[in-house]
């Protein structure tokens, strides 16, 4: 971290209380509408919604820039920096499609050492992970399938999983005040299965004090469960069902206690896992068995060895694909493992995070900017040491923007207001919001949204808003959002050039509770 960049950070922290929503403040030096405009009413309108929203406070930086005219229509603080949250899963996106292209596809190998008699393999079988972020169930059936119809139906040795093209496995560094068993924690691993989750199925027992039934997805013995929960007559119980993950050496114990009324439908908990390696090594074990190969010995860990035999190299569907999965669900694994993969394709093996950032810089170079300007530190934006700022997110939207051997890739992988991912439930109730394509970001405090959208006269617009030091709820964060992006879907122009009237901004409910991340 330079000079430059620690001294500004010491600049803006103690200036700090300049970052806050102060009503009547200056518009960027970048515009200059008439007061009478309706450019000048839309700021008014912005500025109105961020004074009243949150009366608590909270900082914002927002731009807004038209697409067509190459001009900006709204700037607040967009040259100061702010915490992203999972607006870097573009940045990330971004810098993917520029280096690999949309068509790039994640391998994972099969490899033997011993000789094949007739269908029989006469030795080891190793799995070798190469960062696959989507080596899902279905993909698993694939890649099994695949070694069965070479054909091999047994293997006489063990199965063994090499995860050596990544550094290690587990959490980043920059996640350790992260803690817990949820999903959007799950461990990175260059061999990894289900987004190194689980999910927990728990049903209510047949009569009042049964155990509840519970299903394991996949059903291995990884997993051991512990079930102390109790089926209750009615609803009443303050005692709620928690499901829980505990990590042991060799596989992990899903622990379930409290009380599950006889009358609710069944649940399903997604749980992350303590070690990918052996969790999707004995998941492929069980499949082949599944499929009718017979395996004879156990699950191991290692490296292929010189020498060994290469039997199947599969591949992964379009990293164009997987981006859907990434930035529609805010999937942080897979934002971690493409950056990791590329890391270790690009600067050298094993892949780690610091050489994906390193990738990540170069692209902001591009985009005209410095390390001392930002500061990135994953790939997932899960860190709140993360720091960039509105005109780097409409720089990095504008780039992808106009480069059409990305942007069709990368707009399709945002989320569409909703109709889809994470802003499904966010203006449903206007058809116009699916002119909207937006990634968000959410961290305690910190709520996000940037993307594209068309006005009501056609315009296209790049636009960020990142609202930092959040002290209402991330709901009525979300509401504001919202509210704005109402108001920026009326703006016209009128036939002239100048602007005409916006109609009357719409009412909106805000939502509540603060979400860790989305």
């Amino acid at each position: 971290m330079g000079f430059d960049f620690i001294k500004k950070r010491f600049v803006l922290a103690a200036f700090g209380l300049a970052f806050f929503f102060v009503p009547g403040a200056g518009f960027s030096d970048e515009m200059a509408p008439g007061s009478d405009s309706a450019v000048a009413r839309f700021q008014s309108a912005v500025d109105t919604i961020f004074s009243q929203s949150c009366p608590d406070g909270l900082r914002v930086g927002a731009k807004f820039y038209s697409l067509d005219r190459k001009e900006v229509l709204y700037a607040r603080n967009s040259d100061l920096l702010f915490t992203p949250a999972s607006n870097m899963k573009m940045f990330t996106s971004a810098m993917a499609l520029k280096k690999v292209g949309p068509d790039y596809r994640f391998h994972t190998h099969l490899y033997a050492v011993g000789r094949i008699e007739g269908t029989v393999l006469k030795g080891d079988l190793y799995i070798k992970g190469f960062g696959d972020p989507s080596l899902v169930t279905e993909q698993m059936w694939i890649l099994v399938n695949e070694l069965r119809n070479l054909p091999i139906t047994k293997i006489e040795g063990n199965i063994i999983a090499d995860n050596s093209y990544f550094n290690g496995q587990g959490k980043l560094k920059s996640w350790e005040s992260y803690r817990g068993p949820e999903a959007y924690l799950a461990p990175i691993g260059a061999l990894s299965f289900n987004f190194n989750t689980v999910v927990v199925y728990v049903e209510p027992g047949k009569k009042p004090g049964d155990r509840p039934t519970v299903v394991i997805d996949p059903d291995i013995e990884y997993f051991r469960v512990k079930n102390r929960a109790v089926t209750t007559r009615n609803k009443r119980s303050r005692r709620k069902l928690i499901v829980n993950r505990l990590g042991h050496k060799g596989y992990d114990e899903i622990i379930i206690k409290g009380r599950l009324p006889k009358n609710v439908a069944r649940k399903k908990f997604y749980l992350n896992v303590t070690d990918p390696q052996r969790y999707t090594a004995i998941t492929f074990k069980r499949f082949l068995q599944q499929a009718g190969v017979r395996v004879t010995g156990k699950v191991q860990r290692g490296v292929v060895p010189q020498g060994a035999t290469q039997l199947v190299d599969h591949e992964s569907p379009p990293l164009g694909q997987i981006l859907r999965g990434l930035n529609k669900f805010s999937n942080n694994f897979i934002a971690e493992q493409i950056l990791k993969t590329l890391a270790a394709q690009f600067i050298g093996e094993p892949g780690t995070t610091e050489n994906g950032v390193l990738l990540l810089q170069d692209y902001m170079q591009e985009l005209g900017f410095y390390p001392e300007q930002y500061h990135m530190v994953d790939g997932s934006g899960l860190s709140k040491t993360n720091q960039v700022t509105p005109d780097q997110v409409i720089s990095l939207l504008k780039d992808a923007h106009d480069d059409l051997s990305i942007f069709p890739e990368f707009i399709s992988a945002l989320g569409v207001m909703g109709l889809d991912g994470s802003v499904i439930d966010r203006m449903d109730h206007q058809k116009e919001a699916q002119k909207i394509r937006v990634k968000t970001g959410t961290l305690n405090h910190v709520s996000a949204l940037s993307g594209y959208y068309q006005s009501n006269d056609g315009e296209r617009f790049a636009f960020s808003i990142l609202l930092n030091d959040v002290k209402c709820s991330n709901g009525k964060a979300m509401g504001l959002q919202d509210k704005i992006m109402e108001t920026a879907l009326k703006f016209q122009r009128d036939k002239n050039g100048d602007e005409a009237v916006e109609e009357d901004e719409p009412q909106i409910q805000y939502g509540g509770g603060i979400l860790k991340q989305d």
